[in-house]
């Protein structure tokens, strides 16, 4: 008699499966809501219903100027969506719940009228305003990372976090005038490596842009250290039309 070998089951096919149960089950107990408007949505990877989804508005043209006094280092800057009830709602997850999957979702959502905003002459790094370590340690993570790596993809171009740094720890900007803003991240960063940045197009990544003070603190450094041009591109901005 011919011998049957006995079912062969993979360990990760197990592991997936009672996954899967294990969200349905929590999914049918507590059902998922929207991180906007609370409305239930069909499964918790999405976060975000295709409502509120569709109901970000777009700026969709470059800001050209700054209320940061002194010298603008900084050549193009693009806030991609009106600062709303929405957008904030959705920009406090990013930075204080630790929710980062709905800014991929919304950039993946809206990706060809982003792509079609940003400069046409290559990017040679994409790098994000780097938070302190301390900073860093109380968040866990840096809110504009996600964005910068799907960037990078989008544009085929290279990742340089690795390149700039925070040196100093700098209070809120919240409730500080522009002028304020520009003397508190004064001396605030550091670059770690000079000849990676020469000749460079840099395209820098924030979540909010307000006076563009601490971008152009950056971008100051960048220029000082052979950056050719320096962007900067937000999620959004609370003074529409105006950096």
């Amino acid at each position: 008699m011919e011998n049957v070998r006995p079912a062969q089951f993979s360990p990760h096919l197990i592991s997936d499966t009672l996954k899967a149960l294990y969200t349905g089950v929590i999914d049918l107990i507590y059902p998922p809501l929207c991180l906007i408007c609370d409305q239930r949505i069909a499964h918790a990877r999405l976060e975000i219903c295709g409502s509120c989804l569709e109901e970000f508005k777009l700026i969709g043209r470059p800001h050209t100027q700054f209320s940061v006094p002194g010298e603008i280092y900084i050549s193009g800057a693009w806030a991609l969506f009106e600062f709303d009830k929405p957008f904030q709602q959705l920009i406090h997850h990013l930075k204080y719940s630790r929710r980062r999957k709905p800014i991929g979702i919304v950039l993946n959502h809206y990706e060809s009228q982003i792509l079609d905003q940003l400069p046409t002459n290559k990017i040679d790094l994409v790098i994000s305003i780097p938070l302190h370590p301390r900073k860093f340690r109380e968040r866990g993570y840096n809110q504009v990372d996600n964005m910068s790596q799907w960037l990078t993809e989008k544009l085929d171009t290279e990742l340089g976090n690795q390149f700039v740094k925070r040196k100093k720890y700098t209070t809120s900007q919240t409730k500080l005038n522009a002028e304020e803003r520009m003397k508190n991240v004064r001396a605030a960063f550091g670059v770690t490596d000079k000849t990676a940045i020469k000749g460079k197009h840099v395209l820098l990544v924030d979540d909010v842009l307000t006076t563009g003070a601490t971008a152009n603190a950056l971008a100051e450094l960048l220029a000082q250290s052979g950056a050719s041009k320096i962007d900067l591109i937000t999620l959004s901005t609370p003074q529409y039309g105006n950096a």
